[in-house]
């Protein structure tokens, strides 16, 4: 794949957006990112992966648009239209068509980065806004349609079983045994599941690295903005819940209070069903077991690289404790309340 250089995005970018400034090229997986500074703000230019198929950028675009309509209380990515009005153009470039888009830049920390700087005490408000912003996900998003929106990915907890084959390369014989017994117990009620649970169009990567915050100065902070829509799906609408929970987690000393918090924030906004509220212990133990079982496959397929279980530690640690905790801890003081 050739390499974009800054110059050439930023030509780009005022060729067909207008836009001019300060650029420098941002860390990416596969893509190409290029914040650009100027008068008028700051912006993300996004020049795809070749891999990358127009249709499913296009589902990233109207979730955006569709989100900024719907919830404007909380900073979305803004789809720029370029000065011709699309929002995703198709590009010639060396190595052939790319796929070329301009978002608003959100400014403020990750939450990985944030948590930090909050102080105990602030950390519940913090956890409760995060709910918040799960719950303007779901309820910005419901009946959201798009012919992308069943696209297969990876991270998708209904496509769990095709990883099961990566149970029996988990080295840690307890850590395997914990896993195997969950995805198992998973796997087997994930048909009467399809049916009884709702299932709507997800963001389905409220991380710690996607969900921005901004700080108050007086050690605490609110979730400002969720980032990054590359693992949009249709699943369960419970797992924008379960994602959300199973990263902010991994921070706490006390891990159910935090997750209890998150709940309470979401339920403010966006009530779920009993029958939801019942199996999201389940939901976030299996988070934990698709993210150890993907990270052992990618440790297989690169051996030599150590920033694949670079984030291991703190998933795997949970999943230990949340194994042997009462499954009804989290969202027990929810279950005799109103939901929809």
């Amino acid at each position: 794949m050739s390499t974009l250089t800054p110059e050439a995005a930023l030509a780009l970018a005022d060729r067909h957006w207008r836009v001019r400034g300060e650029v420098r090229a941002l860390p990416s997986y596969a893509d190409q990112n290029f914040r650009i500074s100027g008068e008028r703000g700051d912006y993300v230019l996004k020049v795809a992966h070749p891999s990358w198929a127009y249709v499913g950028l296009d589902l990233e675009n109207q979730a955006m648009l569709t989100l900024a309509a719907r919830e404007p209380s909380l900073q979305w990515p803004r789809v720029m239209p370029s000065v011709d009005g699309g929002h995703l153009l198709s590009l010639r470039m060396e190595d052939g068509v790319r796929h070329v888009r301009l978002l608003s830049f959100v400014p403020g920390m990750t939450y990985a980065e944030a948590i930090e700087a909050v102080l105990p005490d602030h950390r519940p408000a913090l956890h409760e806004s995060l709910g918040r912003a799960v719950g303007l996900l779901i309820r910005g998003l419901a009946g959201f349609r798009h012919r992308a929106a069943g696209r297969v990915q990876d991270w998708n907890l209904m496509n769990l079983p095709d990883v099961r084959g990566e149970i029996a390369h988990v080295e840690d014989a307890a850590l395997r045994a914990i896993v195997a017994a969950q995805v198992e117990s998973f796997c087997a009620k994930l048909p009467a599941w399809r049916t009884q649970l709702p299932i709507a169009v997800l963001h389905n990567d409220a991380n710690d690295l996607n969900v921005i915050v901004a700080l108050d100065g007086q050690g605490g902070g609110q979730v400002d903005a969720v980032i990054d829509f590359g693992d949009m799906c249709t699943s369960f609408r419970l797992c924008e819940l379960a994602v959300a929970c199973t990263y902010a987690m991994q921070h706490e000393a006390d891990p159910v209070a935090c997750a209890q918090a998150v709940v309470r924030g979401c339920l403010a906004l966006c009530p779920l069903q009993r029958a939801e509220l019942e199996q999201l212990h389940a939901f976030i133990l299996a988070r934990l077991c698709h993210s150890v079982l993907m990270a052992t496959r990618a440790h297989r397929e690169q051996p030599d690289n150590p920033f694949v279980l670079v984030s291991q530690q703190g998933v795997r640690a949970l999943l230990r404790t949340l194994a042997g905790t009462d499954p009804n801890a989290i969202v027990a003081p929810f279950l005799e309340a109103c939901h929809e």
